[in-house]
C-alpha cells in the first residue's frame, strides 16, 4: 500500500493522472474527479474537452439469484459497525454506502432480490435495458458480448479517458482487454478479474495415510479387501512401469499386501536417493507420475482396517475408502481433468467445466471432448473407476452432497463409514476441512515436450461475470456509472471490493503473504464477527453481510485468500510458489500454456450455425456414463468419438475457432 501512496504522489506533482503510464490499480478518488473535469467523452487525439455532470443517482440492477449477495442488505437481525451504525435489512450494505460517500451521488439498488442474472438480462432485453443504468451479475458476460453490438450497451473503449484507473488496468493487462472485445471490436462490460497469475484448484491428500502406509508397518492391520485389477498402465518414464508390475503379482486379483511390498519395493529400486518411500508423494521430493499415484491409490483401497483406525481410533466394520474424490457431484468433471497427466492432454481452456476449448501446440483452437486422445483416456478413467480408485458417487448428479464434508470432515461422527484420501479442491477451504490435509505437488506430466513438469491447469482466470453500462441511461446517467466503473480499480474502491470497508481494517498494518508481498490485515472485529454469523466463513461474511467480493467489473486480489487459509494452508502455497508449478496464464507464449477466453463473441450468423448441430451436455453426460460403466452406456471411446461426429462437433468447432480468431484482430 506504501508504494501506491508513493506512487500516487509522484503523479500528483507531476499533474498527469490522465496521460500517466502508471499501470497501478489504485488512484485518488478526489484526483479522479478533477481528471474527469477535463476530460473527454471521445477518446481521440485532439478532442475538445468538457466538463462531465452527473446525475445524483445511479440505478445499479446486479443480480445473483440470491438475495443474500445483492448489494441490498437482506439480513433480519441489523449489523453493527465497530463505529456504532447500524446497518439494518432494506439498506444498501456497508460498502454501497461507502462508495456513495467517495462518488458523491447515490446508488438505487433495482435488482429483484432472488432473480438470477441470466433471467434478469432477458427480461431487461424487452424494454431494451432501459429500468436501470448498470447492469451486472454472474455468468452473463456472453449476453454482454452478444447485445454490446447491438447498441444496447456503451463500448468502454470509446471513453476510457473517463476511466483512468481501468484505462491504466487495461494498459498493464492487454491480454485481459482482448479476451472481453467482442466481435466488432468493442468491450461492453468490465469483467471479475479473478487472482490471476495464482493456482486455482490444487491436489491435497492426508498425510497421515501416506506415511503409515509407506514408512512402517507399525499401523499396519490385517485387511480382506481386495481388487480385480484393469487398469493396465500408462507411462515409460523408467524402465519398468508399477501398475504393471503389481499387475503381474497379482494373477487379476490383488491384496494389500501385495499391492504394498510391490510399490516398495519399486520405490527402492526406481528413486533410491529418497530418504524414505512417502517423500515420491509429499512435500517438495515429490516426483510421482499418474501410475506412481494410482499404484498409491490402489494400496489406500486395499487398507480401510488401517485407515479406518487411524481416524477413529479402532478399526470401523465395513469402512469405505475413496482414494480419489470430488466436492460435489456438480463438480465431476475434476475427474476428467486427470487426463492432463497421462501426456499433457490439455482439457479446459479456463476455469470453467464448459471451457473445453484450448490452444494446441500449433496454436489452434482445439475441442479437447472431442479429441482421440482424451476419448483414449477417458478409457482409462473408466479402468480406474472399476477397480474402486475414485468415489463411487462423484457423477451422480441428483446428489447434492458434500462429499468433502463427508470424506474430510466427518471423522469423528459416530457411525463413520466413508473417509476420502485425495481431492482437487481451493487450498484455503481444503485445508481447513482436516487439519491432517496436506497440499501434494500434481503429477509429474509432459506438456509439448519429452521434459516431465509439475503442472496444473486450473488457474485464476477472467470470469464470466461483470457489468455494463445501458446506452438507454442519460449522459448524466452514463457519466455516473463511468465514475462507479473507474472508482473500483482505484486503491480506495479496489481495497473495499477485495477486503471490505476501512473499518474491517488494522489501520496501517499489512501482513505478508507466502508470495512475498504485503496486504491489508483485517481486524478482530471482522474476524469475530464472521465467526459469529457466518461460522468463520470470512467470504460469505463480507459477501452477504458488507457487500464486497460482488461479481462485478474489479480486479480480486489473493491477500484475501491467503489471510483466513488456516492449518497447513499456508504450507500448501509455499509448497507449489517455491516449485514453480507451471500452469497457464492469459500472456503466455507457448499455446499449451495460454489461456483461451471465457466466453467467445459469437455473431448472428455463428448463431445459426451452432442451432444446426446438437453439441450439448448430452454428449458429457455420455462421457461420465462410459467412465461409471453405466448400463446406459456407449461401448467404447471409438463409439464416443462417433456420437460426437454425429451430433456436428466439426461445425461446432469452425464456429468457435472463427470467433477466436475475429477477437484477436
Amino acid at each position: 500500500m506504501k508504494k501506491y501512496v508513493a506512487m500516487f504522489l509522484v503523479m500528483l506533482m507531476m499533474g498527469s493522472l490522465i496521460g500517466c503510464n502508471s499501470t497501478d490499480l489504485t488512484q485518488d478518488p478526489v484526483a479522479q474527479e478533477e481528471n474527469e473535469d477535463t476530460s473527454t467523452n471521445d477518446s481521440s487525439e485532439g478532442a475538445m474537452t468538457k466538463e462531465l455532470e452527473y446525475a445524483d443517482n445511479l440505478e445499479i440492477n446486479i443480480s445473483m439469484g440470491n438475495n443474500q449477495r445483492t448489494i441490498t442488505y437482506n439480513q433480519a437481525t441489523p449489523l453493527i459497525l465497530p463505529d456504532g451504525t447500524s446497518v439494518a435489512q432494506g439498506d444498501l450494505k456497508p460498502t454501497w454506502q461507502y462508495y456513495e460517500k467517495l462518488l458523491g451521488f447515490s446508488i438505487e439498488d433495482m435488482a429483484i432480490q432472488d432473480q438470477k442474472a441470466t433471467e434478469m438480462m432477458d427480461l431487461a432485453a424487452a424494454i431494451s435495458f432501459s429500468d436501470a443504468t448498470i447492469y451486472g451479475g454472474n455468468s452473463i458476460a456472453e449476453d454482454f458480448v452478444s447485445y454490446g453490438p447491438q447498441g444496447y450497451f456503451l463500448d468502454l473503449t470509446t471513453r476510457m479517458n473517463d476511466m483512468p484507473a481501468v484505462k491504466a488496468f487495461f494498459e498493464e493487462n492487454q491480454d485481459v482487454l482482448d479476451a472481453i472485445t467482442a466481435y466488432d471490436g468493442g468491450v461492453y462490460y468490465l469483467p471479475y478479474v479473478a487472482e490471476i497469475g495464482n493456482y486455482a484448484r490444487v491436489f491435497a491428500g492426508r498425510e497421515s495415510w501416506v506415511t503409515a502406509l509407506l514408512d512402517s508397518d507399525a499401523a499396519l492391520e490385517a485387511e480382506t479387501a481386495t481388487i480385480n485389477t484393469e487398469y493396465e498402465g500408462f507411462e515409460d518414464r523408467h524402465e519398468s512401469n508399477i501398475i504393471k508390475l503389481q499387475n503381474e503379482v497379482s494373477n487379476g486379483t490383488l491384496t494389500r499386501d501385495v499391492a504394498l511390498e510391490t510399490l516398495l519395493t519399486y520405490i527402492s529400486e526406481t528413486y533410491p536417493e529418497l530418504d524414505k518411500p512417502s517423500d515420491l508423494y509429499l512435500n517438495a521430493t515429490a516426483q510421482y507420475d499418474i501410475d506412481e499415484l494410482i499404484a498409491l491409490w490402489r494400496v489406500i483401497e486395499l487398507s480401510p482396517n488401517t485407515l479406518s483406525k487411524l481416524e477413529t481410533g479402532s478399526i470401523v466394520a465395513d469402512a469405505e475408502i475413496s482414494p480419489f474424490f470430488v466436492r460435489k457431484a456438480e463438480y465431476r468433471e475434476d475427474v476428467v481433468r486427470l487426463a492432463t497427466y497421462f501426456g499433457g492432454q490439455r482439457v479446459h481452456g479456463s476455469d470453467s467445466y464448459a471451457a473445453r476449448f484450448y490452444l494446441n501446440e500449433d496454436n489452434e483452437l482445439t475441442y479437447s471432448y472431442s479429441e482421440d486422445s482424451f476419448l483414449e483416456i477417458v478409457g482409462y478413467l473408466q479402468d480406474i473407476y472399476q477397480e474402486g480408485l475414485i468415489h463411487s458417487e462423484f457423477a451422480e448428479m441428483s446428489s447434492k452432497d458434500d462429499f468433502r464434508k463427508a470424506l474430510y470432515s466427518s471423522d469423528e461422527n459416530e457411525g463413520q463409514r466413508q473417509f476420502g484420501f485425495m481431492t482437487y479442491d481451493w487450498i484455503a477451504s481444503t485445508t481447513a476441512a482436516n487439519a491432517d490435509v496436506v497440499g501434494m505437488l500434481p503429477p509429474l506430466t509432459q506438456i509439448g515436450t519429452d521434459e516431465y513438469i509439475h503442472y496444473m491447469e486450473n488457474t485464476r482466470v477472467i470470469k464470466p461475470d461483470g457489468w455494463g453500462i445501458s446506452t438507454a441511461a442519460s449522459d448524466e446517467e452514463i457519466n455516473s456509472a463511468l465514475k462507479m466503473f473507474n472508482l473500483l480499480f482505484t486503491e480506495e474502491g479496489h481495497q473495499a471490493q477485495n477486503y471490505g470497508i476501512p473499518q474491517n481494517l488494522v489501520e496501517g498494518e499489512t501482513f505478508l503473504g507466502p508470495d512475498g508481498v504485503e496486504y491489508p490485515k483485517f481486524n478482530e472485529w471482522l474476524l469475530t464477527t464472521a465467526d459469529e454469523l457466518k461460522n468463520s466463513d470470512v467470504s460469505g461474511f463480507l459477501r452477504d453481510f458488507m457487500g464486497s467480493q460482488i461479481p462485478i467489473g474489479y480486479q480480486k486480489e489473493i491477500g484475501f485468500e491467503y489471510q483466513y487459509t488456516v492449518n497447513r494452508g499456508w504450507d500448501a502455497w509455499a509448497l507449489y510458489n517455491e516449485a514453480e508449478v507451471r500452469m497457464t496464464s492469459y500472456d503466455a507464449t507457448e499455446p499449451l500454456f495460454k489461456l483461451v477466453p471465457t466466453v467467445f463473441s459469437l455473431t448472428e450468423q455463428d448463431t445459426a450455425k451452432l442451432a444446426t448441430v446438437s453439441i450439448n451436455e448430452e454428449q458429457t453426460d455420455q462421457i461420465f456414463l462410459f467412465i461409471t460403466d453405466s448400463s446406459n452406456a456407449l461401448d467404447s471411446p471409438e463409439d464416443l468419438k462417433a456420437m460426437f461426429e454425429a451430433s456436428g462437433v466439426d461445425v461446432y468447432i469452425d464456429v468457435y475457432k472463427n470467433a477466436y480468431e475475429r477477437m484477436l484482430q
